[in-house]
């Protein structure tokens, strides 16, 4: 088989759309197993993100209970970007101050990881579910 086939057999079983590694927290840079280390992801920053709405509660009220859907970019340095907040119940101008307050909140995260496919750090796109629950 020349090198031009195996190329090909290659590119046909490769999946751009999955990650070797997901990206991580120093937190969970210890957990080996990609779904463990994925929920450790995922629950940090979830956590994270909670915390520092809980501490902007005048940006949640106008939500009062509802889920909001983010949607993150990391890039292949590590660094963590807002991409897109959806919400289920709001179209306004609240929207607004909620993306500027997590956008704030991205600010000062712990260091992040980026993703790794294949031995090289990729950017990757995610989406994360958070629960407001204005008290």
């Amino acid at each position: 088989m020349d090198s031009q086939s195996i190329l090909e057999q290659e590119l046909k079983t490769f999946s751009w759309n999955e990650v070797d590694q997901y990206p991580s927290f120093e937190s969970c840079e210890d957990i080996i197993n990609f779904n463990e280390n994925k929920i450790c992801f995922e629950n940090t920053l979830s956590t994270y993100v909670s915390e520092f709405l809980q501490q902007n509660q005048n940006v949640v009220l106008p939500f009062v209970t509802d889920t909001i859907d983010v949607r993150f970019l990391v890039s292949s340095t590590g660094v963590l970007r807002l991409s897109e907040v959806a919400t289920h119940t709001t179209k306004d101008r609240s929207t607004a101050d909620l993306k500027t307050v997590l956008r704030s909140a991205l600010n000062d995260l712990p260091t992040l990881y980026p993703a790794i496919k294949r031995g090289q750090h990729v950017q990757v796109e995610f989406e994360l579910p958070i629960i407001l629950n204005a008290k």
